[in-house]
């Protein structure tokens, strides 16, 4: 162990470790660095929990989200106006991005809003619950027990 002293030079000090501190630090090091090993598959029967197939419909509960549209249009708007002390007359080229970015967004929604409800299937990975529940009339799986 080194200590300073008040000439700010170290010593070494030649300090017994107790054998029984000692040990027992080793022991919990060396509890912390077993790790186990991976169970054998071939030892594990499956048990089948519940069936292994999908159901023939899906709920619409999760199909609301939080539309949230021109975040680089509004932080530059924000930030201009923060630049010239909210005064919007300064700022009009940034709000009429913002507004027409907007009304993109709108248009676009009111568009997927008709062709959703109408039923129209649209080749693409965004479907809703009602279009998913149409693919899968037509899909069935197997009798349900």
């Amino acid at each position: 162990m080194a200590i300073a002293d008040d000439s700010g030079s170290f010593s070494i000090i030649d300090v017994p470790l107790e054998k029984h501190t000692f040990n027992h630090k080793m022991r919990t090091a060396s509890a912390l660095l077993r790790v186990r090993k991976p169970q054998n598959e071939a030892d594990i029967p499956f048990q089948e929990i519940l069936p292994l197939r999908l159901k023939n419909h899906v709920s619409g509960k999760t199909d609301k989200t939080s539309d949230v549209a021109c975040l680089q249009e509004m932080a530059v708007l924000f930030s201009c106006l923060k630049t010239n002390d909210f005064n919007e007359s300064l700022c009009s080229k940034e709000v009429g991005n913002f507004q027409r970015c907007y009304k993109v967004f709108l248009d676009k929604k009111t568009a997927k809003k008709e062709t959703s409800s109408k039923g129209v299937l649209v080749a693409g990975k965004d479907l809703n619950y009602k279009q998913l529940n149409k693919v899968l009339k037509k899909y069935p799986t197997s009798a349900q027990k």
